[in-house]
């Protein structure tokens, strides 16, 4: 069995996305100060931010929805291995088209977006209508390596556009007359969502 550290590891070695450390760090900061008992995650790769998120974060349940089948099985594995079954709910799914109705958790103390980038705000209006009253949302990987400030530059096309789509996220978000929204320059760009008639 590895470490959590390990994991972490192993992962960058093999080019599999898991969130920057001092961006799990700041979500895990986030929930503890909110006192958070659920958590729904959007893209879990190989479980390892939302083990970070349990074992760090007392009486939280996660529950986390992955797309690809390899690392939704390696989820399984590692989440089986630390013995965190009853603390964290996979669903092996395209969390775009997933039946809402199977969602164990729901209203949550916060939503963790942290997939495909291109659809950050198809998840967003998906699922934060299963957000608690004076819930957060938090949205990871905001600068993509901080090409989000240097689109111009960008030769790969796919990446472009990858990029420009972010950045609309993120001008709809900040624009949008509903909610707050604070950015963080933490990890890859975090923001940290609320809806303004809850404050």
């Amino acid at each position: 069995m590895m470490t959590l550290e390990e994991l972490e590891q192993d992962a960058l070695k093999r080019n599999i996305p898991v969130m920057q450390k001092e961006g799990i760090l700041f979500l895990i900061e986030q929930l503890q100060e909110r006192k958070a008992t659920s958590c729904l995650e959007i893209g879990s790769a190989i479980g390892y931010s939302a083990m970070m998120m349990t074992t760090h974060v007392e009486h939280l349940c996660v529950e986390t929805i992955e797309l690809d089948e390899q690392r939704y099985l390696e989820a399984v594995r590692h989440i089986h291995e630390h013995g965190l079954e009853k603390r964290i709910t996979i669903h092996h799914d395209d969390a775009l088209t997933f039946q809402t109705d199977k969602l164990q958790f729901a209203p949550y103390d916060c939503l963790f977006i942290d997939a495909a980038k291109a659809q950050y705000q198809k998840f967003f209006e998906k699922y934060v209508p299963f957000v608690k009253k004076n819930g957060i949302i938090i949205v990871d990987n905001l600068d993509f390596h901080g090409m989000i400030f240097d689109i111009d530059h960008i030769k790969n096309r796919n990446t472009r556009q990858l990029v420009k789509k972010i950045k609309r996220f993120k001008d709809w978000i900040f624009q949008h007359d509903a909610y707050d929204v604070e950015y963080y320059a933490v990890g890859d760009g975090i923001c940290v969502i609320r809806r303004k008639d809850e404050q």
